[in-house]
């Protein structure tokens, strides 16, 4: 990290383009995910039309929550030489789908009241310096981040 950053050293230098491509392209209407060269499904319960074959999309928000959150301690500390025994981050939310079915509710719109619980567990850092360290992470972390801040999204057809 501290080498990727010396060669790096301006915030113009770290623009990058990221993607996700979906495709469902049969009758069992399970999500086909590609990044980069990982491949994934997502998929719903019965009561939603699918199979459950794979995590919901709302799952899906609420695990890629929980790993960069978890990757954003790890990036820390290894970038300050913080040793850490063991990082858990457990991510849940409430969630509604009657507006999908043309229900009205007054629930804001699915995944919703999210919850981040974090055990960190590091035998170098104080309660406060824990304490500390996670409220950090959590101001750094990227999804957190674009989550609780406005960004635009466009769709093009």
């Amino acid at each position: 990290m501290h080498a990727a950053a010396r060669t790096r050293p301006t915030a113009a230098d770290w623009n990058e383009t990221l993607e996700a491509v979906c495709v469902a392209d049969d009758n069992t209407g399970v999500r086909k995910l590609s990044i980069r060269d990982f491949h994934f499904i997502g998929d719903g319960g019965a009561d939603i039309g699918g199979w459950d074959l794979g995590p919901s999309s709302p799952e899906y928000l609420l695990g890629v929550i929980s790993t960069c959150l978890t990757h954003t301690m790890l990036c820390l500390a290894a970038w300050r030489g913080i040793s850490l025994d063991r990082v858990e981050v457990r991510v849940s939310a409430d969630n509604n789908d009657a507006r999908f079915f043309g229900i009205e509710t007054d629930t804001p719109p699915p995944p919703h009241n999210i919850r981040i619980h974090v055990d960190l567990e590091s035998s170098t850092l104080s309660e406060q310096a824990r304490a500390d360290f996670i409220l950090e992470a959590e101001a750094t972390c990227p999804i957190v981040q674009a989550l609780r801040q406005p960004t635009d999204v466009t769709v093009h057809f």
